[in-house]
């Protein structure tokens, strides 16, 4: 009986030992699986949470920056090859936002010292999370992107090849799927036209809206950026995207280009020291090609119908031999043909393209004799120019060509069969008068069988040359008893002119905050020069 009890109780034991070595093999399982968690999730707060991203490139030097969550020194390590010799500690900049005031910190570092047309390897680091460094006792400086390259700009080339789009804010798919095209291309650099997010103001927004659909680009391209009215005044756009000791507006040269970008849009700018910044710029560079970007156009004919800086802007790119003028602010495609200068003036023919289609909701666009194309599409522009030969492939998001350009330049002036194209300055600036002078608004609904006046007032500026105007009111057929046209010789001088009309209704007329009801319409059908072409108003009234 006992030798029978005293194996028992052996066995027992045994039991005993394994249920225990099995509970603290499962206690030491989830210790590590615990512990991994604390490890991800410190990783994951220590990542480099925006870019990096290439913001300027010159022949000797590079600007970066990125974004980590958690305070402390970041850190450059670059070199021309993968022993990354060189190195740049950076101090953030801290930014809260959101609600809940969450912190992220920004570095900004220039790589200086570097040489022309030169592959340079680079690699960013920010601080590690507290925990994390407890835990691991690693060095702080640990958290590191992969290794990226980017290429300075040569000293002696002839050949550049760059992208320009804008007006990607809102929707961050189709901005990727644009950007997925892009990549294809292997461009030099992209520059952007502005309205990176929809409220620059609201920092949240520049993670989902560009720096995620712009990655696996701007790490080895260099982006610029002509500010958007959308980036707002908050300084988030310059906190994020202005390197150290730049401004919002700057230019750069790349071989036969000069390229200035220039901040239109943010308070207190005034349209006219812009002008004069540009200009100024523009004169100054012996460069072959001039080109300029800005965000609100001074030529656009559908979308927001902006006339930045009129009636001066057309004339002042001109007289200062700027060549491509390449905006956004309209969501839509426009490729003007090239705007004439003045007669006897030795101004430059200037085209104006709007290239608004990054990803934004698209505006409607109506073609007419001013332009080459124009689409309400999303796309981007892709140059390429070797010497004296441009060409230009404006591209979808689905990678079709939907624009084809191609010039040349012999002793620095347009080969003629693109300046037969051209269209006369004037015509173009009294458009622009024209379709932002509407007839004035009615003061009380018409009566039927009582007659009403349409009043249309004109203030146009010097022209150049005389033009013919013939104003018309046009409705269906027996709603409104209309008068006859009514013509007017403008001068080269320009000059204030009134037009007016008297109707009858003869029908009920309704009033809302849309054109009465029978619609009644104003034409002017306008002749100047060689330019035939007509702008339409719709008849208002005060509901």
């Amino acid at each position: 009986m006992k030798e029978g009890k005293l194996i028992v109780d052996i066995e027992k034991s045994r039991k005993s030992s394994s249920v225990h070595r099995k509970v603290l093999i499962l206690s030491r399982l989830y210790l590590i699986a615990a512990l991994g968690v604390i490890l991800t999730t410190a990783v994951g707060c220590a990542r480099v949470t925006k870019g990096p991203v290439l913001l300027r490139v010159s022949e000797d030097r590079a600007a970066l920056m990125w974004e980590t969550e958690v305070e402390g020194p970041g850190k450059v390590l670059y070199g021309q090859d993968n022993s990354l010799r060189e190195k740049v500690i950076t101090e953030p900049i801290r930014v809260e936002y959101g609600t809940n005031k969450k912190a992220a910190f920004i570095h900004k570092a220039w790589l200086e010292n570097l040489e022309p047309g030169r592959a340079y390897n680079y690699r960013v680091t920010g601080p590690r999370a507290p925990i994390l460094q407890r835990i691991t006792k690693l060095d702080q400086s640990s958290i590191q992107s992969k290794v990226y390259k980017f290429r300075t700009v040569p000293e002696d080339t002839n050949e550049v090849a760059f992208v320009v789009y804008g007006d990607s804010r809102s929707h961050p798919e189709r901005h990727r799927k644009i950007v997925e095209q892009i990549i294809k291309k292997k461009v030099d650099f992209v520059v952007h036209s502005g309205d990176l997010v929809s409220s620059g103001d609201r920092y949240e927004q520049f993670g989902p809206q560009l720096f995620e659909p712009i990655k696996d680009l701007v790490e080895t391209v260099p982006l610029y950026i002509a500010k958007g009215n959308h980036e707002g005044n908050s300084g988030n756009f310059e906190k994020l995207l202005i390197p150290d000791g730049q401004t919002n507006s700057f230019g750069f040269d790349y071989g036969p280009l000069h390229y200035f970008c220039v901040d239109n849009v943010s308070k207190g700018l005034k349209a006219e020291e812009q002008l004069k910044l540009i200009a100024a710029d523009a004169r100054s560079s012996e460069a072959q090609w001039k080109f300029v970007s800005y965000h609100v156009p001074s030529l656009n004919f559908g979308g927001h119908w902006s006339a930045w800086g009129h009636p001066d802007a057309l004339r002042i790119l001109s007289e200062a031999g700027v060549d491509f003028v390449l905006t956004g602010h309209s969501h839509q495609y426009e490729r003007f043909r090239p705007v004439a200068p003045p007669p006897n003036t030795e101004g430059g023919y200037v085209t104006h393209i709007t290239c608004g289609g990054g990803g934004a909701p698209s505006h409607d666009v109506k073609p007419c004799l001013y332009h080459a194309q124009a689409k309400a599409i999303h796309h981007f522009c892709l140059f390429h120019i070797k010497g004296n030969k441009l060409t230009m492939d404006t591209i979808d998001i689905d990678g079709k060509i939907i624009d084809h350009l191609e010039i040349t330049k012999t002793d620095g002036r347009l080969n003629k069969q693109y300046l037969w194209t051209a269209v006369p300055m004037a015509a173009v600036r009294l458009r622009q008068d024209l379709h932002r002078t509407q007839p004035t608004r009615l003061s009380a609904r018409p009566k039927k069988r009582q007659p009403f006046n349409i009043t249309y007032k004109l203030s146009v500026p010097a022209l150049g040359e005389q033009a013919k105007m013939t104003f018309k009111l046009f409705c269906e057929e027996g709603t409104y008893k209309l008068p006859e046209p009514k013509t007017l010789t403008i001068p080269k001088e320009g000059g204030a002119f009134n037009v007016e009309f008297t109707v009858v209704p003869l029908t009920e007329v309704k009033v809302s905050k849309k054109p009465i009801v029978p619609e009644l319409r104003l034409e002017c059908h306008y002749e100047i020069g060689r330019v035939k072409e007509h702008i339409s108003h719709p008849i208002i009234a005060k509901p």
